[in-house]
């Protein structure tokens, strides 16, 4: 069997973590499949290049480029338009990131979807309000066309389902895993990494970008509240780029809030396991990796009572109101009391495994494709 891959959604940041992890296992799990993947012509991410040369160099995958530049290409897939033309054999087409329409492609196809920040104006990226329109318009087309569509939770499901209810029956979820590094014990910094990062000795802990969705605004308001209250709690350790629109975060910067920039694989993971707790107080959210990714170290969490995360939490975590500075003050104070069943949160934890994710993906692809 021949799978193409439209494999540009590899190179997106905190979002491609699960999308490139369960792609890589699906390819090593299949090796009498030959996986063709698709790129644009663009430099990677030079943070990436062990694992564009780890997946690139698979036996069993063929890479192969797009004819037309990345902006031709964008233009192309924003149309409608042809831009590519698989071989005859092609069983299957698989986008893993994004819903992408193949105009001229008649087989089985399989989209995506995260969430749709997008198409409720969440999203703070350039010219958001036109792809909030142009989203809403296309998707109506494109969605109905795939086989199968899947989303990263349940949470996202029915938001699906609310926007375009006539693809309900092509929908499934597969839950985003994480890295076994997680559960590498061999993974992790030393004593002199993590002081040269000058870290507290005592922190809750948040990770990712710090952008409006986030909501660490309100975060910061509620844990200087809680902190009046009681002197003695941890510090708060920020850890990640702060976008050009939250600027105004970095004036809240103190002794008690401290921002590092986002860090490799052993070194989060020693940062998350040392910390007294994750506060994610997101306002949207289509899954939520690090509520995951702390339970794997036994860490509690406090996190927002909206959008997918208490069904990713699944009874684990202290939920709070993201929008009441009072009940996430009251949920920091919690979570620096609260007892930690570290068994109990790992063994859950281990549930959301990148080749569960991959098992699930090929019992898809074998069902419409076979």
């Amino acid at each position: 069997m021949k799978i193409a891959v439209s494999a540009d959604c590899f190179a997106s940041f905190t979002s491609g973590f699960p999308v490139r992890g369960m792609m890589l296992e699906l390819i090593k799990l299949n090796p009498e499949i030959q996986f063709q993947l698709y790129y644009t012509l663009r430099p990677w991410p030079e943070n990436l290049a062990d694992f564009y040369d780890e997946i690139n160099s698979q036996p069993n995958v063929e890479v192969r480029y797009f004819k037309d530049s990345r902006k031709v290409i964008a233009l192309k897939r924003l149309l409608g338009l042809k831009y590519v033309e698989f071989d005859n054999d092609v069983a299957c087409f698989l986008n893993p990131g994004n819903p992408e329409y193949i105009r001229g492609f008649h087989g089985p196809t399989i989209c995506s979807l995260a969430d749709l920040s997008t198409i409720k104006g969440i999203s703070t990226n350039r010219h958001a309000l036109f792809f909030k329109y142009w989203g809403r318009v296309t998707w109506e087309y494109i969605l109905p066309t795939f086989s199968k569509i899947v989303t990263i939770s349940d949470y996202t499901k029915r938001d699906v389902i609310e926007f375009f209810p006539k693809v309900k029956n092509k929908l499934i979820t597969i839950h985003n895993g994480i890295s076994t590094i997680w559960f590498d014990e061999s993974c992790e910094a030393s004593d002199g990494q993590l002081e040269r990062l000058g870290v507290p000795r005592s922190y809750f802990i948040w990770w990712g970008f710090v952008s409006r969705r986030k909501n660490i605004s309100n975060l910061i308001a509620a844990y200087k509240k809680a902190r009046k209250s009681n002197p003695d709690l941890p510090k708060l350790l920020l850890v990640g780029a702060i976008a050009d629109h939250m600027s105004e975060i970095k004036k809240e910067l103190d002794d008690d809030i401290v921002n590092i920039p986002f860090q490799n694989d052993a070194v989060l993971k020693s940062l998350v396991k040392n910390s007294r707790g994750l506060i994610f107080p997101s306002w949207y959210e289509g899954f939520g990796l690090p509520v995951i990714e702390a339970f794997s170290q036994g860490v509690n969490v406090a996190c927002s009572n909206i959008t997918s995360l208490p069904e990713v939490a699944g009874g684990h975590a202290i939920l709070f109101d993201p929008a009441s500075i009072d009940e996430m003050a009251d949920a920091i104070i919690r979570l620096s009391r609260h007892e930690s069943k570290s068994q109990v949160l790992i063994d859950y934890a281990r549930q959301f495994s990148y080749r569960r994710a991959a098992e699930n993906y090929m019992r898809i692809i074998k069902e419409i494709a076979v």
